[in-house]
């Protein structure tokens, strides 16, 4: 996949990674999940479609707002 990386960090659950699953799903992003800690809160980084990382980074800044989450294209 050509993409670039997503890091979301502060996710406190497995409930709150599912939302951000949920997020990229709803934007139709094909994506890839690459890595995340073992424990929470955690950082977790996905790899996406370039052309939807302002779309991506936009959706998160609001779900950051509700939920905490620290959102960044890398």
């Amino acid at each position: 996949m050509d993409g670039t990386t997503l890091r979301v960090a502060n996710i406190g659950s497995e409930a709150d990674l599912e939302l951000v699953r949920d997020a990229l799903d709803s934007l139709g992003a094909d994506y890839e999940y690459i890595d995340s800690e073992d424990f929470y809160p955690q950082t977790a980084y996905f790899q996406i479609s370039t052309s939807l990382a302002d779309d991506a980074e936009a959706l998160l800044a609001r779900l950051s707002e509700t939920h905490g989450f620290d959102a960044e294209i890398l």
